[in-house]
């Protein structure tokens, strides 16, 4: 695993992405002491159309996993759903 310390990273973000890109690890240290990994995602188990996406940049990684439980605890919305405000952006466009 290649180690750089965070000013490194901040003067050659670039070239470390490209490490992970092509598949290796890197350790981001802070004086010496590592403090996060940057990997590759993995995305094999993803749907060939999600990674065409993201192989063409017209999507982007999840930057972390979804934790549904606390989605499904967040209030519902207030006014119409969405297909209702839709379909009513349409009727006044016409």
């Amino acid at each position: 695993m290649t180690r750089a310390s965070v000013s490194t990273i901040k003067n050659s973000l670039s070239s470390y992405l490209e490490k992970v890109k092509a598949g290796q690890s890197v350790m981001i240290t802070d004086h010496n002491k590592p403090v996060a990994i940057l990997e590759p995602v993995d995305s094999s188990g993803w749907p060939e159309e999600i990674r065409l996406c993201l192989a063409q940049g017209e999507a982007k990684a999840p930057r972390a996993k979804l934790d549904l439980a606390a989605f499904r605890r967040m209030p519902a919305g207030q006014g119409p759903s969405l297909t209702e405000a839709i379909l009513e952006e349409r009727r006044h466009a016409r």
